[in-house]
C-alpha cells in the first residue's frame, strides 16, 4: 500500500529528526553542566542500552500482535516524553536518563524497518531498507541543521524544543497508518525458531559487523568529533553543520545499495572498502588541522555508515523467511545497538585515562579488524544481492 509506505518514510525521518537534533550539541551542553569525557560517554551508552534492551521483545510483539500501528504510536509517545525530559531537566543524571528514554524510543525502528518490509516486493527488499535508510538519514540532516542554528541562535537548550515538534508530527503522520484488511497477522516465531535464528550464522555475522558500524559512528561523528572540532574554534552552528555533512552524506549512500552499481561492485566489497575508509577517517592528525579537514572526515564516514547499514539490513532480511523477519531485525538491531553503547564509552573512557589521539587510534584498530571479517565471513552469495 503506497500511502503506508509514505507513511513509513515520514515515520523514519520524524523519529530521527526528533532524537537528533540535539545531538550536535549535546556534548557541548553536557559540559555546561559539568560533565566529564566518562559522563559524556555515559550519556551516549545510555541511549544504546535502551536499545539493547528493546528491540528483541519488540520484533517478536510485532509478530505476535501484528497490530504495527498501535505499537507505533506508542514508540511516538515515548519519544514525546523524551523530548519533554529534556526540556524540564537541567542536571547531567537527568539528561543521561533523557537520552535512555529517547534511546527506548530509538528501538522502535525495529517495528518501522518490519512493517516496512511487508510493504514492498521480495526482490526489492535490500533495496526497500536503503531507501527507509535514506529517510531516517534525511531526517537527522534536517535535526542537525537546525539544532546548530537554534543553538547559536537561542542558546543551548533550544534544540530540545524543536525535538519536541518533530516527535508531536511524527506522532500525527502514525495515525495516518491503515491496516490493510487483508492482511495477515503473522504466527510469532515458537521457541525452536527462535533458536534456529540465533543459530542462523549468517544473520550473527551481519549483526557483528553492523556493531563495528555502530561503534564508528557512535564514537565520533556523533558525540566526540565535536570535541576536536571545538578545540578549533567551531561554534553551534558549525558543530551543527557537522553532524549535517555526516548525516547527508549517509542518506545519498543509503540510496546507492541495491542499485545496479551496487550489485556490479559487489555487496562485500563495498563493505570492506567503507570499513577501510572508515579506519582512516580515524587517523588522529586530520583532527589537528582545520574545520575543512574535519567536514571531509564527517563525509567519508556519513558515506561508509550509509552503505554499511544500509546492506547489512537488506542482507538480513534476505536470511531469513518472511514469518521471522520482524524478529530478525529485533534481533539484528539489538546486537548492532552494543556498538551505539560502546562506541560513546571506550572513547569516553580512553580520553579520560589518555587523550582523543588514543581513542582515534583505537577505533581506527577495530575498523581494520571489521574489514577483515567482512570478507572472511560473508558468504559471497550476498556479493550480488
Amino acid at each position: 500500500m503506497k500511502r503506508n509506505i509514505l507513511v513509513l518514510n515520514l515515520a523514519a525521518i520524524f523519529l530521527w529528526m526528533s532524537m537528533y537534533t540535539y545531538v550536535p550539541t549535546l556534548t557541548s551542553y553536557a559540559t555546561s553542566l559539568g560533565a566529564t569525557a566518562a559522563m559524556i560517554g555515559a550519556i551516549g551508552g545510555a541511549y544504546g542500552i535502551m536499545q539493547i534492551a528493546l528491540r528483541v521483545p519488540l520484533g517478536i510483539l510485532s509478530d505476535k500482535i501484528g497490530r504495527d500501528r498501535l505499537i507505533l504510536l506508542i514508540g511516538f509517545v515515548i519519544l514525546v516524553f523524551a523530548a519533554v525530559l529534556f526540556i524540564v531537566v537541567h542536571d547531567v543524571f537527568w539528561v543521561m536518563i533523557a537520552r535512555g528514554v529517547s534511546g527506548a524510543a530509538a528501538a522502535w525502528w525495529v517495528v518501522i524497518c518490519s512493517s516496512y518490509a511487508k510493504f514492498n516486493a521480495e526482490e526489492n527488499q535490500v533495496k526497500a531498507q536503503g531507501m527507509l535508510n535514506a529517510s531516517s538519514n534525511g531526517g537527522k540532516v534536517v535535526a542537525a541543521l537546525a539544532g546548530g542554528l537554534l543553538a547559536q541562535a537561542f542558546g543551548l537548550h533550544a534544540p530540545f524544543y524543536f525535538a519536541l515538534i518533530a516527535a508531536l508530527v511524527g506522532l500525527g503522520c502514525i495515525l495516518l497508518f491503515q491496516t490493510p484488511r487483508e492482511s495477515k497477522k503473522i504466527v510469532p516465531p515458537s521457541g525452536k525458531e527462535l533458536l534456529s535464528l540465533l543459530k542462523n550464522k549468517d544473520m550473527m555475522v551481519f549483526s557483528i559487523l553492523a556493531i563495528f558500524g555502530q561503534i564508528l559512528s557512535f564514537a565520533f561523528p556523533s558525540y566526540f568529533t565535536s570535541e576536536a572540532a571545538k578545540l578549533l574554534g567551531a561554534d553551534s552552528s558549525q558543530l551543527g553543520m557537522l553532524m549535517v555533512v555526516y548525516f547527508l552524506f549517509s542518506a545519498v549512500s543509503s540510496l546507492f545499495v541495491g542499485t545496479k552499481a551496487y550489485k556490479k561492485l559487489g555487496g562485500i566489497k563495498c563493505l570492506a572498502l567503507c570499513f577501510l575508509t572508515g579506519a582512516l577517517t580515524c587517523i588522529p592528525a586530520f583532527y589537528h588541522m582545520n574545520l575543512a579537514v574535519i567536514y571531509v572526515m564527517q563525509a567519508v564516514s556519513g558515506i561508509g555508515y550509509g552503505i554499511i547499514l544500509g546492506a547489512l539490513a537488506g542482507f538480513v532480511i534476505k536470511s531469513v523467511t518472511p514469518k521471522l523477519r520482524s524478529t530478525a531485525m529485533g534481533a539484528f538491531q539489538s546486537i548492532y545497538a552494543i556498538g551505539i553503547f560502546l562506541g560513546p564509552v571506550i572513547v569516553g573512557n580512553v580520553m579520560e585515562v589518555s587523550t582523543m589521539d588514543t581513542a582515534f587510534w583505537v577505533v581506527f584498530a577495530l575498523m581494520l579488524a571489521a574489514t577483515v571479517l567482512t570478507v572472511a565471513l560473508i558468504p559471497k552469495e550476498y556479493d550480488k544481492m
